[in-house]
């Protein structure tokens, strides 16, 4: 059961580490986290080593680390001294860190998401700019050359190669007359007229900084509901798997500052057995009694 735990363990903490674009400062010897304590977890424990179920020092840091990534508000780690017989780290929302002995701090960094749109392929016109690079995307001569990828295959290769590259603003393909037809990832703004060549434009936009208005109680939010979390549950409290109220509505707002089309949070009744938040996408608030809404604003648009 031990290495069950482990290893399950090992995969939840590699995936989500895997799709994280944080990244984590050196540890801060002999100094704390100001605000508040969200969370903590034991990481180590001299007295009885057996209690920690096999999971390292170094694991348990780990998924302190996937809790804070998984917590909007939470802005890095504080650890408690070594000497401590059970050896905790803090998940803290300050952004300030202060002197305090024994103790060691490890800050949040994580970088805005680019969230990109492709328009619809415009026939007979090309994109200025310089090329970033090419790719082969069908060969009428030789088929064989393209390794069993199809043209599709292909484009969506350079689909993705120009959503990781910042400089790229779309895709100018040449003429399907080529013997070897190619894509080009290109940096300009400006289309323009260009016979039998198309054209696919890549919009993106940096997510906005987000500030959360306070809960408006008895008020609802239109428009469509995008996804919900339950946050508590009075009948299984269990069912929560030890993460507290407080914790799920974080996570409702990570999952909305996330979602471009998403508003702000809608908030089910407290007298619900599962209590729930729903991301929503509308623009109006409206009366709705036991309920409440809490509006997401973006400060800044980059």
């Amino acid at each position: 059961m031990k290495m069950f735990t482990a290893f399950v363990l090992f995969v939840v903490v590699n995936t989500v580490q895997g799709q994280s674009d944080c990244e984590w400062g050196d540890a801060l010897s002999g100094t704390g986290l100001g605000g508040n304590k969200l969370r903590q977890r034991t990481t180590k424990s001299l007295s009885n080593p057996e209690w920690m179920n096999d999971m390292t020092f170094a694991e348990n840091v780990a998924f302190c680390r996937v809790m804070c990534e998984e917590l909007g508000d939470c802005t890095g780690l504080q650890f408690s001294p070594t000497s401590w017989n059970h050896q905790e780290c803090f998940l803290m929302d300050g952004s300030d860190t202060y002197s305090r002995s024994s103790w060691s701090t490890s800050l949040k960094d994580c970088p805005l998401r680019r969230t990109c749109k492709w328009g619809a392929s415009l026939s007979g016109i090309g994109l200025g700019g310089d090329k970033l690079s090419q790719r082969t995307t069908s060969s009428i001569s030789n088929p064989e050359w393209m390794n069993d990828m199809t043209k599709e295959e292909n484009v969506a290769v350079c689909i993705q190669k120009c959503e990781e590259t910042a400089e790229c603003t779309g895709l100018q393909f040449s003429p399907s007359s080529w013997n070897h037809q190619e894509c080009f990832l290109m940096n300009g703004d400006e289309t323009y007229s260009r016979s039998s060549w198309s054209t696919t434009l890549l919009t993106c936009a940096v997510a906005c900084n987000v500030e959360w208005g306070e809960a408006l109680s008895g008020k609802g939010l239109g428009g469509d509901k995008l996804r919900q979390r339950t946050t508590s549950s009075i009948s299984n409290p269990e069912w929560m798997n030890g993460y507290t109220f407080a914790e799920n509505v974080a996570i409702c707002r990570t999952s909305c500052e996330e979602n471009k089309e998403c508003t702000g949070l809608q908030f089910s009744p407290t007298t619900w057995n599962h209590q729930e938040c729903f991301l929503m996408n509308g623009e109006d608030t409206y009366d709705r009694s036991g309920w409440s809404t809490s509006l997401k604003n973006c400060a800044a648009e980059m």
